[in-house]
């Protein structure tokens, strides 16, 4: 079996254990492994519903167990999935990981004939309908945001490090001139939403907490749709014990939107762009991506 862990060691945000998680998922399915989910760190379960995949509810047997341990190491299975014929012998195979490794198996003679995108975009599509299924608790608060909203255009926007309250002494920040370059952006983007619907509302989320007010000078309120919990790390310490914006503002992006727009060197952007139904994703500058440009932020062989 293949086991994605998050356990006490540092994972990075919720957007880089994603995709671990289904760089994961599709080794096991390509290798026809079982797969599981141990996630420990924090508990998640009030919000998200894994238990298909819980590695916790099954039974455990006395079988060999291997720990793979590649946080922010792309390359260090890579000879391995390429080559080898013999995969992940040992029954148990637990891996802490936050990078998509399983692009390297399509490089491998045994699954030549398959076709990566397809294979990984039908995983990310999985996401929040099969994987991390939002718990009632957590569709009941989304429902307090859309209140039947349609046309909604998202918007995400990952400002650095710095800005968030769970991240003290941190120094990484992507803006010059936060309040002008961010307002430039988000007026670009209502010029071009503009052009394309009559009507249309706003979800807007940020790792800097001042999006909103910026923002409420672009758009009337009544069409910007906005989770004002606080803005946490997952991966830190919480300020704040109930830490469900993380997962209420990717679910939304993800499954109810009609159009993204996203800091694309931010995986919680990339996530919800991937796993989304759609294929309308841009950059903050309105310039269009492509999903297959998405899959990692480091080198992609396919």
């Amino acid at each position: 079996m293949i086991i994605i862990s998050y356990d006490k060691i540092s994972l990075g945000g919720l957007g880089d254990r994603i995709i671990g998680l289904i760089s994961c998922k599709l080794i096991a399915k390509l290798l026809n492994k079982k797969f599981y989910i141990y996630w420990v760190k924090e508990n998640i379960k009030e919000y998200i519903d894994y238990s298909k995949y819980d590695y916790e509810l099954i039974e455990k047997e006395n079988f060999t167990i291997t720990h793979h341990q590649y946080i922010d190491n792309q390359q260090g299975l890579k000879d391995y999935l390429m080559n080898e014929t013999e995969l992940f012998p040992d029954h148990i195979n637990i891996f802490n990981l936050n990078q998509e490794i399983s692009q390297y198996l399509y490089k491998n003679k045994l699954f030549e004939d398959r076709d990566y995108f397809t294979d990984i975009i039908e995983e990310y599509r999985s996401l929040y309908k099969d994987i991390l299924k939002p718990s009632e608790t957590l569709i009941n608060k989304i429902q307090n945001f859309i209140d039947n909203k349609t046309n909604i255009i998202g918007i995400q926007i990952r400002t650095g490090d710095k800005h968030m309250i769970t991240n003290k002494n941190e120094t990484y920040c992507v803006f010059n001139n936060m309040i002008h370059e961010l307002t430039d952006i988000l007026q670009n983007i209502k010029t071009r939403c503009d052009s394309i619907y009559k009507n249309y509302n706003i979800f807007l989320t940020s790792d800097y907490s001042g999006i909103y007010s910026i923002a409420d000078k672009v758009w009337n309120s009544e069409n910007i749709i906005y989770n004002h919990d606080i803005v946490q790390h997952i991966d830190r310490d919480p300020v704040y014990p109930d830490i469900s914006k993380v997962f209420i503002d990717s679910y939304i992006l993800s499954q109810h939107t009609t159009y993204l727009y996203i800091s694309e060197w931010s995986n919680f952007g990339r996530i919800a762009a991937l796993s989304s139904n759609h294929d309308n994703i841009h950059d903050l500058y309105c310039n269009v991506l492509d999903k297959k440009n998405l899959l990692s932020k480091h080198k992609n062989i396919i």
